[in-house]
Formats: structure tokens, sequence, C-alpha cells
């Protein structure tokens, strides 16, 4: 009974996630229905999804369906530019149509970003409504955690260091698609990443210069000895330079016969110093473990209003899997605590300006395609397709605050589809309106033979994109389920006395 509702479930879920997506696909489409309805121009189709149409049904003139291949839809407009390559083949050529104007192909083409951009707006205004789950101490922006070989650790970074500017831009948070460290860092384009900190007992900001040559991190040299196989559906690490925020964290489970209940730390406790040194995160207690060889480590140990000393001698924990590979490896020959922690602070429902949160979207959307033209660590493998923003669905479905995720995520969602499609590309629309205006200035239309092949050559282009990016979305689904179970022994019993 259990498996069944867990079937029902993952099918309704998967339901939900496709009407969300395919929603978002249908207002695109319409806007380009309605604005070419407005402008006098023939509708021939108006189809959801590709390919050949699996229900079809005819009404006032226009042929509405539903492809065989989950991925867009269209609305075919001869008129326009010819698009049989991926509209099908249409029935316009029997009866002659008069050419439209330059300003309505403009109008049309860019009817679809407009409507994906509103709503976009709209999701956003949901947002400031309802809110967006975040918390406050996860927005900080202080170095709390520097790994012994990363790029930071060569530099004149320090712990409670908190970055200002990166490479001269403002960052607002350690994680994140805009306006994070994480990406004014992947997304650099020079070898050296500069940081503005602000630092205890400095009264003015400090700028530091981290040598972090693109390609030859830690994680680069190890993604290159993987298989040809894992590289080609897996995605190539994002240049980092081995620094983490500082978080509070408290005990949230302590495992059974762990360093940590001998030690005799319980939940709800927070640890604030490590052998008198104060502590910044979490991480720290964990390096320190599995680094230290199994030398005890004094904890300074916040319960209520005590402050408490432990003492906490890490131990590898029991093989309980057969798994052989390098992550199961280093999990079971490195000594640990038992000791998990929960993520800092309450979750609050932050109510953002909509129109700041567009913009802020907009702005992110176009970085992101910046990254992928400059050298930088972000590719195209990065990128995700329909099975990738599918799964990114799914996922936040399973939260505690779905709604108000599934409400964020399409704000990010749909304007990052205005920006794309605004793209000066032929198919796209943005191609459709270079191509306009060319007509404008040139006084005559493009030839439909050499526009023909060109539009075909970058459907090919397109697709050849789309089945890239999804072999990564793929590769990448179900990572991480494989849980490696983190189990002790009892502590031995003492000798008996002869």
């Amino acid at each position: 009974m259990t498996e069944l509702l867990s079937v029902l479930r993952f099918c309704g879920t998967l339901l939900l996630v496709l009407l969300v997506f395919n929603f978002v696909i249908l207002v695109h489409e319409w806007g380009h229905f309605l604005a070419a309805r407005w402008r006098g121009l023939k509708v021939e189709k108006f189809q959801i999804w590709m390919g050949k149409p699996i229900w079809k049904r005819t009404y006032n003139g226009v042929q509405y369906g539903l492809g065989c291949v989950p991925l867009g839809g269209f609305v075919s407009l001869p008129q326009m530019a010819p698009m049989e390559a991926i509209e099908g083949k249409t029935d316009h050529n029997s009866v002659p149509l008069p050419a439209i104007k330059p300003i309505d192909k403009i109008i049309v083409a860019f009817a679809g970003p407009l409507f994906s951009a509103l709503l976009a707006l709209f999701f956003a205004c949901l947002v400031a409504y309802f809110g967006k789950p975040t918390r406050p101490n996860m927005l900080s922006t202080t170095i709390g955690h520097i790994k012994p070989d990363g790029y930071a650790a060569k530099s004149d970074l320090r712990l409670g260091d908190r970055v200002l500017k990166i490479n001269g831009k403002p960052v607002t948070s350690f994680f994140g698609p805009s306006d994070s460290i994480q990406w004014a860092v992947a997304s650099g384009e020079n070898d050296s990443v500069t940081f503005e900190v602000e630092r205890p007992g400095v009264p003015v900001p400090v700028q530091i210069i981290v040598n972090a040559p693109i390609g030859e991190g830690t994680a680069d040299k190890e993604w290159r000895k993987q298989s040809w196989w894992t590289r080609l559906i897996g995605r190539p690490p994002f240049r980092m330079v081995g620094i983490g925020p500082a978080i509070d964290a408290r005990v949230e489970e302590v495992k059974p016969n762990s360093p940590g209940m001998l030690a005799g730390l319980q939940k709800g406790d927070e640890i604030v110093s490590l052998d008198g040194e104060k502590v910044y995160t979490i991480t720290t207690l964990f390096t320190k473990a599995e680094n230290g060889g199994g030398a005890p480590i004094k904890l300074g140990v916040k319960r209520g209003s005590e402050l408490l000393n432990l003492t906490l001698t890490p131990s590898k924990p029991e093989r309980t899997s057969p798994r052989t590979d390098k992550e199961a490896e280093e999990f079971f020959s490195k000594p640990q605590t038992g000791t998990s922690f929960s993520e800092p602070g309450d979750i609050i429902l932050e109510k953002p300006n909509p129109f700041q949160l567009i913009y802020k979207m907009a702005a992110s959307s176009i970085s992101n395609l910046r990254a992928l033209v400059t050298p930088s660590s972000v590719s195209v493998a990065h990128m995700s397709g329909p099975v990738g923003i599918m799964n990114v669905y799914y996922t936040i479905l399973q939260n505690e605050y779905a709604f108000h995720m599934i409400l964020f995520f399409s704000v990010m969602l749909n304007m990052g589809l205005a920006i794309f499609n605004l793209l000066p590309l032929p198919v796209l629309d943005g191609g459709h309106i270079t191509l306009a205006v060319l007509e404008m200035i040139r006084g005559k239309a493009a030839n439909l033979r050499i526009l023909e092949y060109l539009q075909l050559g970058c459907v090919l282009v397109l697709l050849s994109f789309v089945s890239f990016v999804t072999l990564k979305d793929i590769g990448g689904l179900g990572k991480g389920e494989k849980a490696l179970e983190l189990k002790f022994a009892p502590p031995a019993s003492p000798s008996a006395s002869p």
C-alpha cells in the first residue's frame, strides 16, 4: 500500500510539473498568437510541443494541437518567415498571402518575450504577496571557512572578513544565481579575483587579490581524471576559491555510540570554539576531525545560558556499504564526529519589491548568457533544458515551502525565457526582429531561399544544443540518492581485572 501511494504521489507531482511548465510555454506562444491576430496576420497553427501532433482540432481556421516531442511550442505564421523545418508543412501556398510590414513582424515577434516578462511580473507580484522563504543568516557574506588546499588559503583572506565586492561588483550573499560570491567567482573572466572586504579592526575596506587560474583548481584536475562517459553526461566544476560562509549551526542529531555522544553533545547545543579558537562555521569542526588523525578536540559549547567545555575524540565509522568508489573510501577512512547540524535561523517569508525582483532576474539572465561567451569557468554544459527545468520543479514540490518556491522559480524561468528568446539568432524571436529591422533599412525582405537554409541550419544547431543539455540533465538525475549510513561501534568494555 505504501509503494502504491508513493507511485501515485510521483505521478501526481509529475503531472503538476508538466502543467506548470507547459503553462509557461502556452503564455509565451499566446503572446505571438494575440499579436498576430491584432496585426491581421494569417495564423495556421497553434501547437504546444513540437513534432507531429498527437492531438489536433481546427477552430476558426486555426489548427490547435499537442505535439509528440515534449519541447517548446509554436504559432505557425506563414507571412513571417519560412519555418517548415520545425512547424511542419503548411497549406498557405494554395492561396497567395499578402506581404506584411516589418513593423508587424517586430510586434508579433516581440509579443512572445513580452508575455513571458508579464507572466514573470505576475509571479513576482505573487512572491511579493506570499513571500519567498529565506534564512537571514544565509545572506551573510562573512567568511567562516577557508579550505587548506584552496586558492584563498594562499591569499590574505581571513576568517571573519565580510566580502563587500568581487571584481568591483557588490555581493549580497554567498550562494545564488546572481549578486553572490559563488557566481562572481565562477563567472569571472580573469585568472585573478579581486575581493574587497570589511575586516574587524580595520577602518577602511581592504582589497585582496586571489590568484585563481581558471581550470586549474583541485576540482578541475579531478574532473580531467574522470572517464569519458562521466565527462560526457556530467558537468564540469565551476571555479571556486575555497571559502565558505560564517554560519551559526546547532546540533540536530547525535548518532548512537558516536564521538559526539561520548563527548556529551546534545541536540540544540551550539559549538562556539574549537581548541580555544572562535568557530565561524561547523565545517571547521568536520575538517579538523577528518584531518586530525583522531586527536582529541576541545569544544566550547553553548547550551542554553551555560558555557560548557567538552572533549571530542573523532573516530572512523563502521563500514556499512559494499561500495568501493572514491567517495565511499574517503567516507569510511576518515575520523568523524557522528553529529549533524541544522541549518541556522528560522525561515522567514521575505517579500521583495516585484519590479526590483524582475530587474534582478533579468540582470541574472543577461549575466548568465554573458558568462557563456567569455573566458570564465561557465560553459554551455552548465545550462539546463526542459528535463532539467522540470526536474527543478519536481524537486521544489518536495519542499515544505513548495508553493512559495514555485512562484519564485517561475519568475526566474520566465525572465530567462524572455531574455533568451530576444537573442538575435534565426528561429528565435530576436532573430525575427533583427531580420525585420534589416528589412526596414534595406527596403526589401531577405531572399526566402537563403533565409530558409539559414533557418534550417539554426534549427539543427538548436536541436543539437537541446540534445546536449538534455544529456547533461539526464546525467544529473538521481545524484546524491545513495547516501552512506553513518554508524559507530559501541565503545569497548574495560577489561576485567585478573
